[in-house]
């Protein structure tokens, strides 16, 4: 990993860029196709469309239910109780999180992101799941740890690089916040280089952790998820951009 490498994606560098662009949003230099510009946009005005959450984050409902429902029943086939308490990293406005939770009303569901707005209108929005603003780092305990489930939907320090020891570092991170029987998703589009896509040989040498291809959503929501994960092993090599990869990591 370089130097420039680490600098824009590792947690600090996010933090300071969300704060150098609310800066910017409050003197009313706003462009919602950087994320943390949209999620400004959101908390002001609370509208979706013109906020251009659409480009950073999943919020058509078939889409959160699919994906949600895809993470169900991954969770189940490895898991025979359900969760009591679910973290999601990198939960941006939290329609994920809020899915999450509909899956498992009991459950303590809460979502973490750097970015500031996006926490505010994740909780005046989904009152029932609670949410950290802030970013996560690999070195400290999470608020509400150890969690049975922790789910990296896009998380850029799987997604951003494809530095092994900064998986592993990652890794770690997600075992220390773990419950005893709990597991972590990890969930990466499969044409996506520069990620975990391209160490996962050399980290499930060291680590309890498998693959399970799925198709996308469009695709998947009109299949039985095995049919899904046999449509995605046809897909891989022809259209990866139709395959999702999601990784289960456990102790």
């Amino acid at each position: 990993m370089t130097k420039n490498e680490r600098a824009w994606w590792s947690p600090e560098a996010l933090a300071q860029r969300e704060r150098e662009v609310r800066t910017a949003g409050a003197a009313g230099e706003t462009d919602v196709r950087n994320d943390f510009a949209s999620y400004k946009a959101l908390a002001q005005s609370g509208n979706t469309d013109t906020s251009g959450l659409y480009m950073h984050n999943e919020v058509e409902p078939w889409r959160i239910d699919t994906v949600c429902g895809d993470y169900a029943t991954l969770i189940r086939r490895f898991r025979d109780h359900a969760p009591k308490t679910i973290a999601d990293l990198g939960c941006g406005a939290g329609f994920t999180t809020d899915g999450l939770h509909r899956v498992w009303p009991s459950a303590t569901v809460t979502g973490f992101d750097v970015s500031v707005d996006a926490v505010q209108f994740a909780r005046t929005q989904w009152q029932q799941c609670q949410f950290v603003d802030g970013a996560v780092v690999p070195d400290k305990t999470m608020v509400g740890a150890p969690f049975d489930v922790l789910l990296c939907q896009e998380f850029y320090p799987f997604t951003r690089t494809g530095d092994a020891s900064a998986h592993r570092q990652w890794l770690r991170c997600l075992l220390n916040n773990m419950s005893n029987d709990g597991l972590a998703i990890i969930m990466v589009a499969a044409s996506t280089h520069d990620s975990i896509n391209d160490t996962y040989t050399e980290l499930r040498r060291e680590f309890t952790l498998r693959r399970v291809r799925v198709a996308a959503p469009r695709i998947s929501r009109r299949l039985p998820f095995a049919m899904s994960r046999v449509v995605a092993m046809l897909l891989r090599d022809v259209r990866p951009v139709w395959v999702r990869n999601l990784y289960v990591l456990q102790r």
